[in-house]
């Protein structure tokens, strides 16, 4: 009989999860004998209970490089979500799968970008959401001389004095990396 992983799935993630439960369906996963299992907790990132779809975020963030990569021709679907989502910890996670794929310049979004942009900067914004996307709008950038001009100017005006050590930390590794480009 043929295991219905939607449902095993979901009822696995109802509930408060640990990182035994997170080690133990990740490796249910992998493999491409195991895109079925894929299928159904990708299905589940997009989940109305939201405990759910964090926790199905939270394993996707556990997956090795191998496997990851199941998820690139989901690409779009991810950064929409990251947008849509108005809960902080799907979206750092989100933003955290994104941040583990390539960028190609014939494929950025310009939406996703000034999203980054804008989220870098906001100071309302948590820090770990900021810096994601400081790295994402650079992967995004690379490729324009103009658009990295405007990132470096947009770090460059981020008062080092108000930013947490971990956007300072962020900041200044851009700004090390602009550097060598320009």
């Amino acid at each position: 009989m043929k295991k219905d992983w939607n449902t095993w799935l979901r009822k696995r993630l109802t509930g408060r999860i640990g990182e035994d439960d997170i080690m133990e369906v990740a490796y249910l996963t992998q493999g491409e004998e195991n895109n079925p299992v894929k299928e159904a907790l990708y299905a589940l990132l997009f989940d109305s209970d939201d405990r759910v779809a964090e926790n199905a975020a939270w394993i996707f963030a556990h997956f090795d490089r191998a496997n990851n990569e199941w998820l690139y021709d989901k690409h779009d679907a991810l950064i929409d979500e990251a947008m849509r989502t108005p809960r902080i910890p799907k979206r750092r996670m989100l933003l955290g799968l994104l941040l583990r794929q390539p960028f190609y310049e014939e494929t950025i979004r310009t939406d996703f970008l000034d999203f980054c942009l804008e989220r870098m900067m906001a100071a309302a914004e948590p820090v770990g959401i900021r810096a994601y996307c400081m790295k994402l709008a650079y992967l995004q950038c690379r490729f324009f001389p103009e658009l990295l001009s405007e990132l470096r100017q947009a770090l460059e005006i981020m008062e080092p004095e108000y930013l947490s050590s971990g956007l300072k930390v962020a900041r200044r590794n851009l700004l090390k990396e602009l550097g060598e480009k320009g």
